[in-house]
């Protein structure tokens, strides 16, 4: 069976998030495990009494087993609750393990770049489990409409289209941004042809842009009305920065839209 996790913390109970992954769950007919992470680091433990405080905030936690339970319910998916202590992105990652996918917010404010950025990268080389991201004024719909997958050959996003290959399979429509226009015909993977072995029909859209990449493709995706954006995260080759290596970050910083990224 298909296993989303949904990261959940206060912040989290009202967002879009919780909608979002709901609705992928019914979607995809996937159990839902959200995943209440009590953290430790320094400044906790600093704190006076930090055991009986991390114990007492652990019991409320655990406490809210009936509140997901009603959610599940609710959505018409199967569902559980797990509460752990530790490390935020050490526990996100050894959980991401046995998941098929993590659902997890995208804070609209900048100054949360930083503490974003570390988190998922850390979920993405250690828990080896692509990442959904969804933005906080994300208006709900259904999860998995219009995709649009970035493409410029490169291994990152080679891997991205193969983590999203279900939601590729599930999706109305998909539109592959084509950014290999213009590189010598060394188009690295050759994503058309095995699109066509997974039966995933797509419209194909060259993609050259002037000015900033991370900024053209968000553009794109705001003129489509895609319901998700798949790319690769954190290129490193000169052709892969240059198309999607720095879009990473603005993605990371400005994207309306929900935006998965894969190890």
């Amino acid at each position: 069976m298909t296993e989303l996790i949904v990261t959940v913390g206060e912040p989290e109970r009202e967002a879009p998030l919780l909608d979002y992954a709901f609705s992928l769950a019914r979607q995809w007919h996937a159990w839902v495990t959200g995943l209440c992470v009590i953290p430790i680091d320094a400044v906790v433990m600093a704190l006076p009494d930090a055991a009986g405080l991390l114990a007492a905030e652990e019991r409320d936690a655990l406490a809210d087993e009936a509140w997901w339970q009603g959610r599940c319910k609710a959505a018409g998916v199967g569902g559980g609750w797990e509460v752990a202590r530790g490390v935020y992105r050490k526990v996100v990652a050894e959980r991401a393990s046995l998941a098929d996918l993590v659902v997890g917010r995208l804070p609209g404010r900048p100054a949360s770049l930083q503490d974003a950025s570390r988190r998922l990268a850390e979920t993405l080389v250690h828990g080896g489990c692509p990442i959904v991201l969804v933005p906080d004024d994300w208006v709900a719909r259904p999860a998995i409409g219009h995709v649009l997958l970035a493409w410029n050959g490169s291994a990152p996003a080679a891997r991205a289209a193969r983590a999203a290959l279900p939601l590729l399979r599930m999706a109305a429509r998909v539109t592959v941004l084509d950014g290999t226009h213009g590189l010598g015909g060394k188009t690295g993977a050759p994503l058309r042809e095995w699109l066509a072995r997974q039966s995933v029909s797509c419209d194909w859209l060259p993609f050259q842009p002037r000015g900033d990449v991370g900024e053209a493709i968000h553009a794109e995706a705001g003129r489509l009305c895609v319901d998700l954006l798949v790319q690769g995260a954190w290129g490193r080759r000169r052709t892969s920065e240059r198309l999607l290596g720095g879009a990473t970050r603005h993605s990371l910083r400005h994207s309306r839209v929900p935006l998965l990224l894969a190890p």
